[in-house]
């Protein structure tokens, strides 16, 4: 850990997933009473859902896309053939 003067804390959370968060303080906040840096601290635990962590996205891979499209390309051009040679 970078320098000596840290301030931190470590917050057990109600959680399933979850034993304990360490949050480092900001140094200009020292000053603020005890129960504001607790609530905080709570809100920010609470913002967090195991879902964030789940699903860091809900778009397609970029991959699967072009890979998707490959294949959609490759049947059409299969299928013209052989239509064509049907003819």
């Amino acid at each position: 850990m970078k320098g000596v003067n840290k301030l931190v804390m470590e917050v057990r959370p109600e959680s399933e997933y979850f034993d304990k968060a360490i949050l480092f303080l900001r140094p200009d906040i020292a000053d603020k009473p005890q129960k504001e840096i607790s609530k905080g601290a709570e809100n920010l635990l609470k913002d967090i859902s195991i879902s964030d962590f789940n699903n860091k996205s809900s778009k397609p891979s970029p991959v699967i896309l072009l890979f998707a499209g490959i294949t959609a390309g490759s049947l059409i051009s299969w299928a013209v053939f052989i239509l064509i040679g049907l003819i």
